[in-house]
């Protein structure tokens, strides 16, 4: 039986080998973005695109890596989808990972499993496991 956290750490681990193979960096300031520019020998901006959140890349292997994240979603969803007997594993999971118990708020947990378990599925975890984490 494959565990949630194992499906998770897998998923995790090939998004990030997607990155990498196709020379994803990330810089906050400018040197890290000379340092980024020079470890995968590009030297003008202009073959350089933004993926958000720091993150660039050479254009070039844009359109391929976005074809490759898109297949792994599809891989991890349909993963996620299999492992029904996971469910009260994954919700409790993210419930702990995003401190819902402490903070009280589940709308982040809600998001992640939207399409996959109902509000009222985490709900009922997060009630079912409350009396325990506190």
């Amino acid at each position: 039986m494959t565990t949630y956290k194992e499906i998770k750490d897998k998923h995790s681990k090939n998004y990030n080998d997607i990155m990498t193979e196709h020379e994803v960096f990330f810089a906050f300031n400018n040197n890290q973005f000379d340092e980024g520019k020079a470890k995968i020998g590009i030297t003008d901006n202009k073959d350089l695109c933004s993926i958000g959140a720091g993150g660039y890349m050479p254009k070039t292997n844009a359109d391929k890596m976005s074809q490759l994240l898109k297949e792994e979603t599809k891989r991890y969803n349909k993963e996620l989808r299999e492992a029904k007997d996971q469910k009260e594993q994954a919700i409790l999971y993210e419930l702990n990972n995003h401190e819902a118990f402490y903070t009280g708020r589940l709308d982040e947990v809600i998001d992640i499993f939207k399409g996959f378990y109902t509000k009222e599925d985490i709900k009922a975890v997060y009630k079912k496991h409350y009396q325990y984490a506190n």
